[in-house]
C-alpha cells in the first residue's frame, strides 16, 4: 500500500503501519460522543461483521460522500457494526451523529486506529488526523475488503463494497480451515 495521500495537490504522508487484507483486525479503544470509553472488537459473539470508516472531518468535502455511504448502508440487511472513526480532536460529532442512521460516530482518542490500521495522516495540512478509509472485518475478525483511496477528493467504492459485503457474509462458514 502506497503511504502517501493526495488532497487537492498536496502530498501527505501516513504513518507507516498499516493492516492488509488477509491479516486478523486489530480491536481498539475510542470514544464515543458523551466521552465515554468503548472497545471496538474485530469478532462479535452475534457472529455480524464490522466496518470502519474513517474520513478527516465531515467538513462540506466529504459530508455528501458520508451521508451517502449511511444512506447504502441504512439498506442492507446483514448483522453489521458500523463506526464512523475521526480522529480525537474532531468536535462535531453530535452533529453528524444526528444525521446517520446507521453508523455510530466515534473518536480515535487512543490513537489506536490511526497508528495500527495505517490511517494516520503523519504530514501536510491534515497531519493529526484519519485518512479516508473503509475496513469491513469479517464475522470471524480478519480484514476482508480494504479502500483507502490514494486521492482524498475520490470517492470511496461503494459498489465494490456491496460486492464485497455479501461475499464475506456468504462465504464464511463458521468450521474454520479444517472443518
Amino acid at each position: 500500500m502506497d503511504s502517501s495521500i493526495l488532497y487537492k495537490g498536496e502530498k501527505l504522508e501516513l504513518c507507516e503501519d498499516f493492516i492488509d487484507v488477509g491479516y486478523m483486525a486489530e480491536n481498539i479503544e475510542v470514544s464515543d460522543k458523551q466521552g465515554e470509553q468503548k472497545e471496538i472488537r474485530r469478532s462479535h459473539p452475534d457472529r455480524s461483521m464490522t466496518l470502519l470508516i474513517s474520513f478527516p472531518d465531515a467538513s462540506e468535502d466529504f459530508i455528501d460522500e458520508i451521508l451517502k455511504i449511511d444512506e447504502l448502508l441504512s439498506h442492507i440487511q446483514v448483522p453489521l457494526h458500523c463506526y464512523m472513526i475521526f480522529d480525537k480532536r474532531y468536535e462535531e460529532q453530535t452533529l453528524l451523529k444526528n444525521r446517520l442512521k446507521k453508523f455510530e460516530v466515534v473518536l480515535d482518542t487512543e490513537d489506536e486506529f490511526g497508528s495500527m490500521y495505517g490511517t494516520e495522516l503523519v504530514s501536510g495540512t491534515l497531519a493529526g488526523k484519519l485518512t479516508k478509509s473503509l475496513f469491513l472485518i469479517s464475522k470471524d475478525g480478519a480484514v476482508f475488503y480494504l479502500d483507502m483511496p490514494s486521492d482524498l477528493e475520490k470517492p470511496l467504492d461503494l459498489e465494490r463494497l456491496r460486492v464485497e459485503l455479501n461475499k464475506a457474509y456468504t462465504s464464511y462458514t463458521g468450521v474454520g480451515c479444517h472443518g
